[in-house]
C-alpha cells in the first residue's frame, strides 16, 4: 500500500485530482447545457410587395417583347421572299430561332421557312397547316388554319402548348400568317442578368423585414440574393410565373439560439468537482506528511545500520582473537565461538541487505566494477556458509572454475551470491547445492541449484518482489526479511545483468548473468 501511495509524488497526486475535478465540472456543464432555437418570422408584406413589383416588371417586358415580335412580323412579310433581308431583321431580336410564312391549303406550296439561329436547339420544327407524309428532312408542327386565319380569329397570339415549341404568330393578310419560333433559354440568358440588376436595387427594402437572407432564383440557378443563403429550406417561398419562365422568391426567418443550463445536473457536477478538489488537497497534505515520515524512518534505519557495522566488525575481530588466545581449546568453547561468529556474520548480511535496499529505493544503487577473479569471490562466500551448511547437512558442489581476472563489481557479486546461498540455508533441509560458473560471450553465468522443494512456476515473478514470502516451504517458521532475492535482482540489474528462476528437475535453480569483460590489467585484482 505504501509503495502504491508513493508511486506518485504529492504534487502529481494533487494535479491529477484537480484535473479530474476540472474534467467533471466541464463535462457536467456540457451535459447541463440546453439550447433552444426560436424562429422569429420575417415581415411578409415587403416580400409580397417585391413579388408583385416583379410580376408587373415581367408583364411589362412580355408586352414589350410582343410589340417587337408583331412589328417584326409586319416588316418581314413586306420584304419576303428575300431570305437575307428577313434573316437580318429576325437576327436583331433575341430568342427568335425560326421565321415561317404560312398559307392555307391549297397554297401551302408557297410556304417559306427561314432558320435564324440553330445554337439553342440545333433544329427547330417547321410549323405548317398540312403535314406532308412524303417524308421531309425536318420535323413539322401542325397548326390550325381556322384558328389563325378564320373570320373569328385574333390577329396575333401565342402558341404555348405541351409538345410544341413556343410560337408567336401574326396574321399579315387574309391568306398568310407569320409564325416566329422562340427559344426560351436564349431569352432567359438575357433576361436573368437584367432581373439581377433590377433585384439588387429592389432588395433594399427587404432588409427591414428581419430576414437574414432573401434570394431570387430560376430554373437556371440563383439570380440575386441579399446575403449568403442558409443551407436549410426557406421559410417563405413565393413562385412567380411568366411566359418567359418561372422564378422563385425565397426568404429565411431569423433564428435566435438561447442557452440555459439544467440546475440539478450543474449542481451535482459542481459538488463532485469540489469534493474531488478537497480530496486532492487532503491527499496532498497527507502524502507529504507520510513522505516526510518515511524519509525520516529510512534515514534512521540507514544511520542505525551504519552504526551497527562498527561494533559488529569489532565483535568479529575479537571472536577471532578469542579463538586464537585459547591455549588448549576445548571442543565446546570453540563450537560456541563458531556459533557466535556465524550469527554475527548473518547479522552483517542483514545489515548489508538493509543498506542496499535503502539505496535501491532511493535510486542510488551504485555499480563499481574492478578487476577480480570470480572463483575467488565464490570460494570466499561459500566459506562464510560452511558451518551453517554443515549443521543442515548441505553439501556444496562447485563446477566450472573461472580463474580469469574479469571486470566485475566484486562486492555486488558477493552479495548476490550470499543472498542466494542464504535462501538455500533458510528453506532447504539438506542435500547437494550445485554452484556452476562459466563465461559465455563476455558474460559471467553462475547457476545455483539446490535439492529443496522447488518453486512453482506461478510464483517465479512473485519471489523477486520485496517483503514477499511463500508459505509453501518445508520450514514455514524460518526467519527472513523477504528482501534477499529482491536485492539480488536489483544488484544484477544495476550491473546490466539479470537474475531469474530457471526450470530444473530438482529443487530451485537460479541463473545469474553479469557482463564480465576481461580485465584490462589482470595484475591488479580486487579482493572478494
Amino acid at each position: 500500500m505504501k509503495r502504491l501511495m508513493f508511486a506518485f509524488s504529492p504534487y502529481a497526486t494533487l494535479i491529477l485530482l484537480l484535473a479530474a475535478a476540472s474534467g467533471i465540472l466541464i463535462a457536467g456543464s456540457r451535459f447541463a447545457r440546453r439550447e433552444e432555437h426560436l424562429r422569429i418570422p420575417a415581415d411578409r408584406k415587403p416580400l409580397e410587395a417585391f413579388a408583385a413589383s416583379m410580376s408587373r416588371e415581367l408583364t411589362t417586358l412580355e408586352r414589350l417583347y410582343e410589340k417587337h415580335l408583331r412589328q417584326l412580323a409586319r416588316d418581314t412579310a413586306a420584304i419576303a421572299p428575300d431570305e437575307d433581308a428577313v434573316w437580318r431583321k429576325c437576327d436583331g431580336i433575341v430568342g427568335v430561332t425560326q421565321w415561317s410564312l404560312l398559307h392555307p391549303p391549297p397554297d401551302i406550296g408557297h410556304d417559306l421557312h427561314i432558320l435564324i439561329d440553330t445554337k439553342p436547339t440545333g433544329s427547330s420544327p417547321e410549323p405548317t397547316f398540312h403535314i406532308d407524309s412524303s417524308g421531309l428532312p425536318r420535323p413539322q408542327v401542325l397548326l390550325s388554319a381556322d384558328d389563325l386565319l378564320g373570320d373569328d380569329a385574333e390577329s396575333w397570339g401565342w402558341i404555348d402548348e405541351p409538345g410544341k415549341p413556343l410560337l408567336f404568330w401574326q396574321r399579315v393578310d387574309r391568306t398568310s400568317v407569320v409564325v416566329e419560333s422562340i427559344d426560351l433559354a436564349s431569352l432567359r440568358a438575357v433576361l436573368n442578368p437584367w432581373l439581377a440588376n433590377w433585384a439588387a436595387d429592389s432588395f433594399g427594402p427587404l432588409r427591414v423585414t428581419g430576414a437574414p437572407a432573401v434570394s431570387l432564383a430560376s430554373a437556371d440557378g440563383l439570380i440575386a440574393s441579399s446575403s449568403s443563403a442558409p443551407g436549410a429550406a426557406p421559410d417563405f417561398l413565393l413562385p412567380l410565373h411568366s411566359r418567359f419562365g418561372d422564378w422563385q422568391l425565397a426568404a429565411w426567418d431569423h433564428v435566435e439560439t438561447r442557452v440555459h443550463y439544467d440546475l440539478p445536473t450543474l449542481t451535482i457536477s459542481g459538488v463532485i468537482a469540489v469534493m474531488l478538489a478537497l480530496i486532492g488537497l487532503v491527499a496532498f497534505a497527507q502524502q507529504r506528511r507520510m513522505l516526510a515520515l518515511s524519509t525520516q524512518r529510512v534515514t534512521f534505519v540507514n544511520r542505525v545500520s551504519h552504526e551497527l557495522r562498527t561494533p559488529l566488525t569489532n565483535m568479529l575481530l575479537n571472536l577471532d582473537l578469542a579463538a586464537e588466545s585459547l591455549d588448549d581449546p576445548a571442543p565446546e568453547p570453540l563450537r560456541r565461538l563458531s556459533l557466535v561468529r556465524e550469527e554475527a556474520t548473518r547479522l552483517g548480511h542483514l545489515i548489508e541487505n538493509v543498506l542496499t535496499f535503502s539505496r535501491s529505493e532511493r535510486k542510488r544503487l551504485a555499480h563499481s566494477p574492478s578487476a577480480c577473479v570470480p572463483s575467488s569471490v565464490i570460494q570466499a562466500v561459500v566459506r562464510q556458509f560452511e558451518a551453517s551448511f554443515a549443521r543442515r547437512a548441505l553439501t556444496v558442489r562447485q563446477s566450472g572454475d573461472v580463474s580469469t581476472p574479469l571486470l566485475l563489481d566484486p562486492g555486488a557479486f558477493a552479495q548476490i551470491l550470499s543472498n542466494l546461498l542464504s535462501n538455500v540455508e533458510k528453506y532447504v533441509p539438506g542435500g547437494i547445492v550445485d554452484i556452476s560458473s562459466r563465461i559465455d560471450s563476455g558474460a559471467l553465468i553462475v547457476t545455483v541449484t539446490d535439492d529443496g522443494p522447488g518453486i512453482a512456476a506461478r510464483d517465479a515473478g512473485r519471489i523477486f518482489k520485496p517483503f514477499e514470502r511463500l508459505n509453501t516451504r518445508v520450514n514455514e517458521g524460518s526467519s527472513g526479511t523477504g528482501l534477499g532475492l529482491t536485492i539480488a535482482r536489483d544488484l544484477s540489474t544495476a550491473a546490466g545483468g539479470s537474475l531469474r528462476l530457471i526450470p530444473s528437475h530438482r529443487g530451485a535453480s537460479f541463473e545469474l548473468r553479469l557482463p564480465a569483460p576481461a580485465a584490462p590489467n589482470p595484475r591488479i585484482v580486487s579482493a572478494a
